[in-house]
């Protein structure tokens, strides 16, 4: 199956959706927890996008500062996107995603249960006349039986990505990530953060920063890792200042200089 790297710790519900998009249901944040988010209103229905990359639309929502409150996936017989949408109600998400991918064809016995109607004579005693007299009669019997066949079944990767927008303001537009093992061997350091996402319009946006470029330091402050970086950008001013922004792009280091309007 496809992995979507979410930035949010897992948090595992309890599955009370429609189908298996609600069994196999995994949530990121609860509607009780989550802070600074648009929820779905008591009286909206949730917006279904049907995607053939899922991936690449969830970052599109990303990059305008959607946050996914959960996600479902699993393999079996192609299920309705309605049920994805029913369950997106029941988590308060106001945009759903969902997409499928043909996996392969098992097959499998099945029954058929058919009646059977077969006439049998039976010997009774009737009065007739006032007189008891053998008679034989023809009774019609019902018997049920089992037929066992061959059935073929489709199964598919199914994926749900539930969202929601977020109002929390990103001082430079960017989420970032740490280093993950791979990463720090191609570019032999330990330190830096990855940009996971780029809001759109924001400063880093416009700075052309991107996707997997490295930020190394801030105003010549050497970057950790993700949660440094993450302070740093909270607890500095940056209005009306020249920010520097040292980063790996392309394998190159760089220094980005751009002009911080808040």
């Amino acid at each position: 199956m496809k992995k979507i790297i979410i930035l949010i710790a897992m948090l595992s519900l309890s599955a009370c959706g429609a189908g298996q998009f609600g069994s196999s249901y995994r949530g990121y944040m609860t509607p009780e927890t989550a802070a600074n988010v648009v929820l779905l209103g008591a009286d909206q229905e949730p917006n279904l996008i049907l995607s053939n990359d899922i991936d690449r639309d969830v970052l599109s929502y990303r990059e305008r500062n959607y946050v996914v409150l959960g996600e479902s996936a699993f393999n079996g017989l192609q299920e309705s996107p309605d049920n994805a949408v029913r369950h997106a109600k029941e988590v308060f998400a106001t945009h759903v995603i969902v997409s499928s991918e043909f996996t392969d064809t098992q097959s499998r016995i099945d029954y058929d249960y058919q009646d059977i109607y077969s006439t049998v004579f039976v010997n009774t005693v009737k009065t007739v006349d006032g007189q008891q007299v053998n008679v034989r009669e023809a009774v019609t019997v019902r018997d049920t039986v089992t037929v066992p066949y061959m059935r073929q079944y489709d199964n598919f990767d199914q994926w749900a990505v539930y969202m929601v927008k977020s109002n929390e303001v990103h001082k430079l537009g960017i989420l970032i990530r740490d280093l993950s093992q791979q990463e720090r061997s191609i570019f032999k350091r330990n330190t830096g953060t990855v940009i996971d996402v780029v809001l759109t319009n924001s400063p880093a946006y416009l700075a052309d920063i991107i996707q997997g470029d490295v930020l190394l330091a801030i105003n010549g402050e050497k970057i950790i890792d993700s949660p440094h970086a993450g302070k740093i950008i909270t607890e500095r001013e940056f209005g009306g200042q020249t920010i520097v922004l040292t980063m790996i792009k392309d394998g190159v280091e760089k220094d980005i200089t751009f002009e911080f309007n808040e």
